[in-house]
């Protein structure tokens, strides 16, 4: 019998899944303190992103043969050494597609109509009425990353009347047919959207993506959305951005050091809007991510 360690939270309906097909789960998801004690029979380790698969992890873990990543970003597993060990990783990039997607359009509607500012007013009793915003009818969009994500985001925009301008090194045919979307340079995207918004894994290529440079080419009052990785954008860039005025707005729900502090610059700024990483936060998303990755452990020994 094979053993899968549960190492983060993940849907009861998934464990049973496993259960069901002959395994026995270790669900140490609330006994942390346990996992080093389990880890030398592990078949497989299911993780989020709490749980970071070093090689120091791996080295207690000689039976290991799969990785499971309930969520998308696989930057708190070490690939290369699950590569040279021959351990296979797999994630779950279909689950949160709607969760992060829709996070996004909230975001942009809600620095686009200042709602952070005016909702901390109103609630302290300000009637902050003169605070003007941005429709975002007829505006456009820009996506670097048009994947799962990105591509559920370009079609809610379409839908409230923008255009959208995508940058990927992969085009995808179905979003191509959209009316008012089209591929384009990452110059002319930066030159040309109303709002940009980041939907790429934090990889070396894209690291720091968004930068003083980047910044220094956007059209003056552009919002920038960042619901991906925080490394992706060079948060003193950001910043300095916001305070020109090049950049109208910021919406963040990720950023390159998590937890952030209280007294962080970025956070405390009044344009912008923040949320902890919570993306994928969704009960719908949770369930289909926590199936997934089962089903995908499942494949993998069948």
């Amino acid at each position: 019998m094979k053993t899968i360690v549960v190492a983060d939270p993940i849907d009861i309906e998934a464990i049973d899944l496993l259960k069901t097909q002959g395994f026995e789960v270790m669900d140490l998801s609330k006994e942390k303190n346990k996992l080093i004690q389990f880890l030398p029979t592990a078949s497989g380790l299911i993780v989020r992103s709490a749980t970071k698969a070093t090689k120091e992890l791996l080295d207690k873990a000689p039976e290991l043969q799969i990785i499971g990543r309930a969520g998308v970003g696989l930057d708190n597993i070490d690939l290369d050494e699950c590569k040279n060990r021959g351990i296979v990783v797999v994630n779950s990039p279909e689950g949160p597609t709607r969760s992060v997607a829709e996070l996004a359009l909230t975001m942009m509607i809600t620095v686009a109509r200042n709602l952070g500012e005016v909702y901390s007013g109103t609630k302290a009793g300000e009637w902050p009425k003169n605070i003007k915003g941005k429709e975002l009818h007829g505006k456009t969009l820009g996506i670097i990353g048009s994947g799962a994500i990105g591509g559920t985001f370009a079609r809610y925009a379409i839908a409230i009347g923008m255009s959208v301008l995508a940058y990927d090194i992969i085009k995808y045919s179905d979003l191509e047919e959209l009316d008012q979307f089209r591929y384009v340079s990452l110059e002319e995207l930066y030159t040309n959207s109303d709002v940009i918004s980041m939907h790429v894994p934090l990889l070396p290529a894209t690291n720091h993506m968004i930068n003083q440079e980047a910044i220094s080419k956007m059209k003056k009052g552009v919002i920038i959305l960042n619901t991906s990785r925080g490394g992706v954008i060079d948060e003193n860039a950001l910043l300095d951005g916001l305070n020109s005025g090049i950049v109208y707005g910021a919406g963040l729900d990720t950023f390159e050091n998590e937890p952030v502090k209280k007294d962080q610059p970025l956070i405390q700024h009044p344009k912008v809007f923040a949320t902890a990483h919570i993306g994928a936060q969704t009960k719908e998303a949770n369930k289909k991510n926590s199936i997934i990755i089962s089903e995908k452990i499942i494949n993998h020994f069948k």
